[in-house]
């Protein structure tokens, strides 16, 4: 998944959080310690970014360990997001039903 040629660019991250799926589309996460999250691709190339709550961020300043769980929440959320808003996703019903031929969801 990673090439280690790129591996530099998380060089400092406190938090780093990977995402993958079948589709192939890969996700690692980055942050800083900014305001801001920074998105890579499957070869770390860094595609997307997305900015923190400044009141919250601001709140947490002095709680190192609590920014730091609140961040790794806002990952979640962000990817929440971009997953919801796909055109396709695998569905997990429906490729039980197709390997299997039984319906998850009418048990």
């Amino acid at each position: 998944m990673c090439d280690l040629a790129n591996l530099e660019n998380l060089d400092g991250a406190q938090l780093v959080r990977v995402y993958t799926s079948q589709e192939g589309d890969e996700c690692v996460y980055a942050w800083f310690g900014g305001i801001y999250v920074c998105i890579y691709n499957s070869e770390l190339k860094e595609i997307d970014c997305f900015a923190l709550p400044d009141e919250k961020f601001l709140e947490l300043a002095n709680k190192p360990d609590e920014k730091a769980r609140w961040v790794d929440q806002q990952i979640e959320i962000h990817e929440d997001e971009r997953f919801v808003g796909e055109l396709f996703t695998d569905d997990i019903f429906y490729s039980h039903e197709w390997n299997t031929g039984v319906d998850l969801e009418t048990q």
